[in-house]
């Protein structure tokens, strides 16, 4: 069995990861979020819950200790000091293989101009996403980094990506293609170790989401 625990399991794009990561009959999952009682239908003989928030060490280590993948979907201001935590969490327990969430824009990377729009509506956030990008880099993981832009909740799990140093495609990222990115990589964790990728919808480029014009 790949024992795999996720961090923020009670999001939006966790919830597009969940059903996709069940389909492998070879995974044994772990959800980690504050409140349990929110996805305790879900607990079963390949998944367990963990009720705890992510700057308790103690809660990290009960929630990562055994496994061999960590998914991260966690966000907030603080993001790049959980993100700091979940690393040394790891790094200390010896779990080596980690898939985590940014943000796109945070190497001002965005074409314009989109760039200055998003700045200007979330550029508040790209600090800590950064931290968060940085504290995985650094780190001796094994580690794949993901840089959405704007999610939507469309139905398509088509992406395409770009590396660290191009310039992003699109405005728009969406959860379900987020859901089955990360589920290959679980598939088959050798994928994209050591790539910090831009992940986003293909045809969306533009000066702003669809949903803003």
């Amino acid at each position: 069995m790949k024992n795999v625990v996720l961090l923020g399991a009670n999001g939006h794009t966790s919830r597009e990861i969940i059903p996709r990561l069940l389909e492998q009959k070879d995974v044994r999952l772990r959800l980690f979020l504050r409140q349990a009682e929110r996805l305790r239908h879900l607990a079963g003989n390949h998944v367990d819950i963990i009720e705890g928030d992510a700057r308790c060490p103690e809660l990290l280590r009960e929630a990562i200790q055994g496994q061999d993948v960590v998914i991260s979907t966690m966000g907030g201001m603080d993001l790049g000091d959980k993100i700091g935590l979940v690393v040394h969490v790891m790094e200390d327990l010896g779990v080596p293989r980690i898939i985590a969430m940014s943000a796109g824009g945070i190497y001002d990377e965005l074409p314009e101009p989109f760039n200055a729009w998003d700045k200007e509506m979330t550029g508040y956030t790209r600090p800590t996403n950064l931290q968060a990008a940085e504290e995985i880099e650094k780190s001796s993981l094994k580690y794949t980094i993901l840089r959405p832009v704007w999610l939507s909740d469309k139905a398509s799990e088509e992406f395409e990506l770009t590396r660290k140093g191009e310039h992003y495609k699109g405005t728009e990222t969406s959860r379900s293609s987020i859901g089955r990115f990360i589920a290959d990589v679980v598939r088959n964790p050798d994928l994209h170790i050591g790539e910090n990728l831009g992940i986003s919808l293909p045809s969306t480029d533009g000066d702003k989401p669809a949903a803003y014009r």
